[in-house]
């Protein structure tokens, strides 16, 4: 009888040390991202009352707030008032309507002409 339950109680607690030992083997570490181009300032030089000191391209920092257009894409209205739609990258690029008012670097137009969703349109 006293062997019977020794038996059965060591095999008891190997089976609960296999069943704890075998979990899944996912690692569930963030990794660092790659931080892509470096942010556009938003500290620029004020070049009269026609333009302003905005980017042409943000990228979202705590506190960002977005909405969401009626046709589904996501938008940004920035201090100035400009608006800035989503784009593929996570980025927010600055509406071709108000392009005209954002002062800006030729590397900066480039940049927001090859990745704005729509400098096609």
């Amino acid at each position: 009888m006293k062997r019977t339950f020794t038996l059965s109680s060591a095999a008891v607690f190997v089976v609960a040390v296999l069943l704890t030992s075998c979990g899944h083997s996912r690692v569930w570490a963030n990794k660092k991202k790659d931080p892509g181009p470096p942010p556009v300032a938003a500290n620029r030089s004020y070049n009269g009352p026609s333009h302003a000191a905005a980017p042409l391209i943000i990228s979202p920092t705590p506190g960002f707030t977005m909405a969401r257009h009626s046709n589904g894409q996501y938008f940004h209205r920035g201090p100035q008032g400009l608006l800035y739609w989503k784009g593929y990258d996570n980025r927010f690029y600055l509406d071709r309507n108000y392009i005209n008012r954002a002062s800006y670097s030729n590397f900066e137009y480039k940049e927001w002409k090859r990745y704005s969703r729509h400098s096609s349109k």
